[in-house]
């Protein structure tokens, strides 16, 4: 083959490999899978009151599972006990006022929470731990108040029968102008039936007709007048 013609075949074959062949079509990449949103934990219920037990030591106060969630004892401050109630009854009412005797009892300032009231004593001349009657819880209802139940701790209530009472062996009852007085849940058992000496407890009044008519606490396990 004349020179020439090897010169221009030696140009076409460099021609040909030195073209840059077309690039292979990208494969399009899939797009990133949506994050499920994170779930948020349900708040916790708020505990709801249910439950009122009076004691002979004071008041406790249950929620609906049975936990308790206040709580008071008789000589303590007066906005500790209101507290404990208007977590259970509402708002405190206006109070009003009880005078005493001038000898045994002293006067006291009363919250009627519609069924329940709360008697705390006022102008004490000596601490409220030292005073033998620092307050009273006196319940006249057996239906609920702000749907919290009232009961003792042997669940008796108000608008019960003498029946149940007795059926919970009853260690001591005086007359009443109600009827009778049984009372129930000694703080200090020993104590009882001494008649030198008395220690807190829960009156039961029961009328004649054998019904419930009222509970108060606490209540001397001896009569003092």
């Amino acid at each position: 083959m004349p020179r020439r013609l090897l010169t221009l075949a030696a140009l076409a074959l460099v021609g040909l490999t030195g073209c840059s062949m077309p690039a292979p079509a990208a494969t399009p990449t899939a797009a990133p899978a949506a994050e499920e949103p994170s779930s948020t934990p349900s708040p916790e219920p708020e505990a709801v009151p249910a439950d009122l037990v009076v004691r002979g030591g004071g008041v406790e106060l249950y929620d609906s599972d049975g936990a308790l969630v206040g709580s008071f004892v008789w000589a303590d401050e007066t906005e500790t006990a209101l507290e404990v109630l208007e977590l259970a009854f509402g708002p405190a009412p206006t109070p009003g006022l009880r005078e005493g005797d001038g000898t045994h009892y002293a006067d006291f300032a009363t919250y009627d929470f519609s069924g329940l009231i709360y008697f705390t004593a006022v102008s004490l001349e000596k601490p409220r731990t030292e005073y033998f009657l620092p307050s009273i819880v006196q319940v006249d209802t057996g239906e609920p108040i702000n749907g919290v139940s009232i009961r003792t701790l042997d669940d008796l209530t108000v608008g019960g029968d003498v029946a149940d009472v007795l059926a919970a062996s009853p260690p001591v009852n005086y007359p009443d102008p109600l009827g009778t007085a049984y009372l129930f849940d000694a703080v200090d058992p020993t104590k009882i039936p001494l008649l030198d000496d008395f220690t807190d407890m829960v009156a039961v009044m029961v009328d004649p007709d054998g019904t419930i008519m009222r509970i108060v606490a606490p209540y001397q396990s001896r009569q003092l007048i």
